[in-house]
This record gives C-alpha cells, sequence and structure tokens, in this order.
C-alpha cells in the first residue's frame, strides 16, 4: 500500500488527508475500540512525513473524539458502544459520518416543497423578501432505522434548478458538491427537547424526547445558504465535545 506524502497531495492539505486516512482506519475497525494505535513515530514511517504533521492529524482525531491522547501512554481509539459519534465541531454530512461507521445511509422523505420564507426564515437566512426557498422534512436512517428527524430550510436564489431537484431526493451536501458550494462553516446551538410534534413512524420515540442540532450554514462568502434544525433520538446519536485547559 503506498502511504507516501506524495499520494496526499499537496503540502497545505497534508496534515487534513492524513487524520482522514488514519479516520477511515480506525473506522475500518483496523484498532478495535479502546486499542492503542501505531505510535507517532511509525505513523511517521508509514507516511514518510515528519512527527509534527503526525501529531497534528493526530489532535485533528482528538478533537473529533475518536481517539484519546495520553500523553507518556499513546493514542487510543475511543469506545462509542452501537451509538454513531460525532464531533460538534465536525461539519460533516450524516450520511458520510453514517457510511463511514459501516452503516448503510438513507434518507426517507415526508416533505420536499418549495414556497415561500416564512418570517422565520427570512432572519435566519437573511432574505430581503420571503423569496422562494426548499423546505425539506426528512428521517435520517442507518441501516434502515431513524436515528434522527431532520428539519431543512435552504436558500435556492443563486442555485440551478437541477441541484435543487437532486436535493429533494438525496444528500444537500452531496448535491451542493456538484456545483462546488458546500457550507464551510456553520453556527450551532444545541437543546435537549420535548416535543409531541417532532417526527413520525414507528420508530418515533414514545418519550418525546430528543437533541436538538438548530444550525445556520455559511457559504464561502459569508452568505447564510440553509437553516436547519435536526432531532437526534436519545441513544442513537453520540455527539463528542473536547474540551482543554
Amino acid at each position: 500500500m503506498n502511504t507516501s506524502a506524495e499520494q496526499f497531495g499537496g503540502r497545505a492539505s497534508l496534515t487534513r488527508r492524513i487524520s482522514d486516512d488514519i479516520r477511515r482506519r480506525i473506522l475500518a475497525k483496523e484498532w478495535a475500540p479502546g486499542a492503542k494505535i501505531h505510535s507517532e513515530a511509525e505513523l511517521s514511517a508509514t507516511y514518510k512525513v515528519s512527527r509534527v504533521t503526525v501529531r497534528t492529524a493526530l489532535k485533528t482525531l482528538e478533537y473529533q473524539g475518536l481517539v484519546d491522547i495520553r500523553h507518556g501512554s499513546g493514542t487510543y481509539v475511543n469506545d462509542f458502544g452501537r451509538s454513531i459519534p460525532t464531533g460538534l465541531n465536525e461539519l460533516r454530512s450524516m450520511s458520510e459520518t453514517i457510511s463511514e461507521l459501516g452503516y448503510d445511509p438513507g434518507m426517507e422523505y415526508k416533505m420536499a416543497d418549495i414556497r415561500p420564507a416564512t418570517k422565520i426564515e427570512i432572519e435566519k437566512l437573511q432574505l430581503d423578501a420571503p423569496d422562494p426557498v426548499l423546505y425539506l422534512e426528512r428521517a435520517v436512517l442507518a441501516d434502515g432505522k431513524a436515528v434522527a428527524f431532520s428539519y431543512d430550510t435552504i436558500n435556492i436564489s443563486s442555485l440551478p434548478e437541477d441541484v435543487v431537484e437532486q436535493m429533494k431526493k438525496g444528500s444537500v451536501f452531496a448535491s451542493l458538491d456538484t456545483i462546488n458550494s458546500r457550507p464551510i462553516r456553520s453556527l450551532a446551538e444545541v437543546d435537549a427537547v420535548i416535543d409531541k410534534q417532532i417526527g413520525w413512524g414507528e420508530e418515533r420515540p414514545t418519550n418525546d424526547l430528543f437533541l436538538l442540532l438548530q444550525q445556520i450554514h455559511y457559504a464561502g462568502d459569508g452568505e447564510p445558504m440553509m437553516y436547519s434544525k435536526t432531532y437526534f433520538m436519545e441513544g442513537r446519536f453520540q455527539f463528542l465535545i473536547l474540551r482543554t485547559r
């Protein structure tokens, strides 16, 4: 297997690409949960890069919650049980996260409608008027089981019609990738909520308890692209936050 630095492209993206490859190896179960992964020296030799580059890549994985770096001991894979782990600092498609963990991702659409923006959507997306937006209601699936319910409003004023049509039946991020327009950052709020109006179907929790991740996604020029409210079901998604002194 060629794991030289040349394989991973330019130097500017080298750390990110190496962290992505180590992430892939972790999610492929090359190291079991709780196991110690290869040392910095071994990874440096494998990827043919400096130990500083490896150390930075491992730090990225620690921020994502995938590993625990224990000074003087090594780097260990975190154990998440059967829930799906994701770092709150990550801006990733849920389908990507689910797929990387070996589950089959899917979306069950309840609604995909182009309509005028509501008052709160105008405010969140900084629109000048009730412009047309794409409103989606979807269940997020892992191996056919619902893990979350997502309610998304997308500013479609500058999007090609074919991309908007793709969003009605597939991943929003993947659709935006076709025109290199994926959001680069988001502002998020997290709240525990009890709401009888959220969700549908047999998998909906009977206790009406959800973890709400409310986000505004921004394009590279700072313009809001999407306002989303995703309600995660208890025990099916595990969010991680790295806190340091």
